[in-house]
């Protein structure tokens, strides 16, 4: 490099004409260009491969005498400008300090202390972390702890909290969820079908319906729930007035879903769901006595009969395989679904 760049400075300050020098310039660019062609020949390469001097060398001289670019046949002007401005940069980037400024990097045996410190207390924040490190004389800021959980985060190393998943899976036995849904008549009424499910087998306990889903409506569904209750039991309801309840005079506990979260009551759309594509979007109502008629006949199908793939493909109400006798099926709801079973021979 320092040898094209001296015989670059000779030519400019050579004593001869413009015409010449330029005549020379374009001579000792068709040489660099023939000694590339024939070192890329020599190495069997398809593609013509330029080295850091040879790029420097198209840039100073295309950056200097411009007028050349016509000259260059083996790469295009806007490339050699590509390596002119790269070049300039480098000349203007300062190399930097080896000394190295800010705060010194956290040690690997402080950073794994954080990580045991986090997942033994999961309660536990990014101040309180840090107070515990200052009783053992270690001082970082809450931004550097932050960071350090948030890397070990990231590659899945800190144990997650008691999350809604977790609560269900442990409270299930014992997990009740209920929701509204809403039916409409061809002549215009409305009726709020109110239901209870339980969780861990997906059994509707508690079914009833009013054009009037008042305070009053659901205190009476909860009284006729509770009832049948031998324990106490956790109630999933989302946040509409009528399902805030006195749930401890009925040995319940409520449990109100954050809003516009239908995910933390996730069983029981995904019963509304069921009943409406089942059933109810077959139907056109007429009136109370045919809705009550349907709804039935559902519940009847759905508790002891219709297999649930959340709980392995079993009723919620369970039922014993049949081994032997000629299978028969039974219309529901008007042949819309079918019962398969076994007849004594």
């Amino acid at each position: 490099m320092f040898h094209l760049t001296l015989c670059l400075l000779k030519l400019l300050l050579c004593p001869i004409a413009s015409s010449k020098r330029q005549l020379l310039l374009i001579i000792a660019l068709q040489k660099k260009e023939i000694e590339i062609l024939k070192r890329t020949l020599s190495q069997r390469r398809k593609r013509i491969s330029f080295s850091v001097s040879c790029k420097r060398f198209f840039a100073l001289l295309l950056g200097i005498f411009p007028k050349l670019k016509s000259a260059v046949q083996i790469v295009t002007p806007e490339t050699v400008l590509k390596w002119y401005r790269l070049l300039l940069k480098s000349f203007w980037t300062f190399p930097a300090s080896s000394k190295r400024v800010g705060r010194p990097a956290t040690t690997s045996d402080v950073k794994n202390l954080i990580l045991r410190m986090k997942n033994e207390n999961i309660l536990w924040g990014i101040k309180r972390i840090q107070g515990e490190l200052l009783k053992l004389d270690i001082s970082l800021d809450k931004k550097t702890i932050s960071s350090i959980l948030k890397d070990f985060r990231r590659k899945g190393k800190i144990k997650s909290s008691l999350t809604w998943k977790k609560f269900i899976k442990a409270h299930l036995e014992s997990l009740f969820a209920c929701d509204f849904f809403t039916v409409d008549t061809l002549f215009g009424k409305r009726f709020y079908v109110f239901f209870i499910l339980y969780l861990a087998t997906r059994k509707i306990v508690h079914l009833s319906w009013s054009q009037f889903p008042n305070r009053e409506f659901v205190r009476q569904g909860i009284i006729s729930f509770s009832d049948s209750l031998n324990e106490k039991a956790f109630l999933i309801h989302d946040r509409s007035p009528q399902l805030f309840q006195n749930y401890p005079a009925y040995n319940i506990t409520g449990i109100a879903t954050s809003v516009e979260a239908p995910n933390m009551n996730a069983y029981a759309e995904r019963f509304v769901r069921s009943i409406r594509r089942e059933s109810l979007d077959h139907f056109i109502i007429f009136s109370e006595k045919q809705m009550k008629h349907i709804l039935v006949r559902y519940i009847d199908y759905y508790n002891p009969l219709r297999p649930h793939q959340g709980i392995g493909q079993r009723a919620p109400c369970g039922y014993v395989p049949q081994t032997e006798g000629k299978v028969v099926s039974t219309p529901v709801l008007s042949g819309l679904h079918h019962h398969y079973s076994r007849t004594a021979a």
